[in-house]
């Protein structure tokens, strides 16, 4: 247990590095149930050096912190009022919601008695903070991942634009987990768009699979802890099930029977089909092409993917290949790294890498004639995808409706509903997950830990 004392000294080495050249912060603190909420005292108010105007100290706003009664530990908070910060911090450690308050029937035992059953992690939660072009205020929204939801910070946003906030007027954004550059929303990406917004995070959360572990169980840790302090049943612990190696194939599907499947999850509107003209002259293999004209793809899945438009095509035109379509960019790669990528043609992208069909075999066996790959716009590094454009089409299917069966699942349904997904992922595609750093490896894992 953390004594007002030893809380004290974690505020002041958090606000006072050792090392550090600025000067000394004095610590402010409030105590709560769970902890105690800490910031720096504010600093005088300035003076403009041309007008000699009072003006606010320029460190207003940054964040606060929160130290844990049990644990000690400190996590950051946004800079809003105390008693938010308080409100925030109970809902997201100290609730009493039950970890298996939802659909599904599938009871949760906390702590790590999951007894081997697929279970989603914690997920995240984002903190906006915004001036509201309404009155002027400064005021907070806060929203959490769930199963089957975007990621907590494409929910945000899309309610400061229901709401007609202006990108500008987002100060400051505070997440569980850093935001990242990883498929299924590029949430680092996103909050490069708010150039006002202080951005803060409590856990790491990066590039690595080591990383992205470290987190999310310190995260893990957290949860369990405050629910604890609360006399509250701790959520059940994170249980990712293997890759299954043994999976039986999937029964294949002919281009016209995938272009009806397609059909019945997309919708007729929903699924981008391409004349046999538009396709005249590209390097794309036989099979690829048939797919494109006879099946189709999505036209627009969220997060994730978007085909290109005859109408509205990328730079250097549709089914281009992928070293013009950098250069028309004007990529920062480099020449060499952009005309190695001659032998990939573009058909999409999944909002920030380019999603292309490899034209030329390999020498080894597959040959990756066909095979799809994520090219990254700015490094001109490919990730791969699916062997075929066929089974990115079927499994973006099979993504679909996994996640609209998630929506108000708890972890624990949620996990059988991830592990079914990764099963028929495999089934589709032997060579989907068979790679950790694969494009589909890395959207299954944020499943895992509950981002959407």
């Amino acid at each position: 247990m953390t004594s007002q004392e030893q809380a004290l000294a974690v505020a002041d080495r958090w606000l006072n590095p050792e090392g550090s050249t600025e000067p000394r912060r004095e610590v402010r603190m409030q105590e709560f149930d769970l902890g105690w909420v800490v910031w720096a005292a504010p600093a005088a108010p300035e003076r403009d050096p041309e007008t000699g105007e009072r003006r606010p100290p320029s460190e207003i706003g940054a964040a606060c912190g929160v130290v844990d009664r049990r644990t000690g530990e400190l996590t950051v908070w946004p800079s809003v009022p105390v008693d938010e910060v308080v409100r925030m911090y109970r809902e997201k450690h100290g609730g009493a919601a039950g970890a298996s308050g939802g659909s599904g029937g599938s009871g949760g035992s906390g702590g790590s008695g999951d007894g081997g059953r697929p279970v989603t992690g914690p997920g995240n939660t984002a903190v906006f903070t915004f001036v509201d072009p309404a009155n002027g205020e400064e005021t907070t929204l806060f929203r959490t991942s769930a199963p089957g939801q975007p990621p907590a910070e494409y929910q945000a946003w899309s309610e400061l634009r229901r709401m007609q906030v202006p990108v500008e007027n987002v100060v400051a954004v505070h997440t569980d987990l850093r935001p990242s550059l990883l498929p299924g929303g590029y949430t680092a990406e996103l909050l490069n768009t708010f150039r006002n917004a202080q951005l803060s995070c409590s856990q790491t959360y990066g590039a690595r699979a080591e990383t992205r572990a470290e987190g999310i169980a310190a995260l893990v840790e957290q949860v369990e802890t405050t629910h604890r302090i609360a006399g509250q049943q701790p959520p059940p612990r994170p249980h990712r099930v293997p890759v299954p190696a043994q999976v039986a194939p999937a029964t294949p599907m002919s281009d016209e029977e995938l272009g009806r499947y397609l059909v019945e999850v997309f919708g007729g509107e929903g699924v981008r089909r391409y004349a046999a003209e538009a396709l005249a002259g590209s390097a794309l293999p036989e099979t690829a092409a048939s797919t494109l004209i006879s099946a189709g793809l999505p036209d627009d899945l969220p997060l994730f993917f978007t085909a290109d438009r005859p109408d509205a095509p990328p730079a250097g035109g549709l089914f281009t290949d992928v070293s013009t379509n950098l250069r028309e960019r004007r990529s920062p790669a480099g020449e060499e790294k952009i005309a190695a990528l001659s032998y990939l043609v573009r058909m999409g992208f999944d909002g920030v890498a380019v999603i292309a069909v490899q034209c030329l075999p390999g020498t080894g066996q597959p040959d990756g004639l066909g095979a799809l790959w994520a090219v990254d716009p700015v490094t001109a590094t490919a990730r791969y995808v699916n062997v075929s454009t066929a089974a990115f089409a079927r499994s973006l299917a099979l993504l679909t409706t996994a996640r609209q069966r998630m929506r108000g699942l708890d972890p624990v349904a949620a996990g059988a509903e991830v592990a079914a997904l990764q099963e028929q992922l495999v089934a589709v595609d032997a060579s989907a997950l068979t790679d950790p750093d694969a494009w589909w490896s890395l959207v299954v894992e944020q499943m895992w830990h509950g981002l959407f």
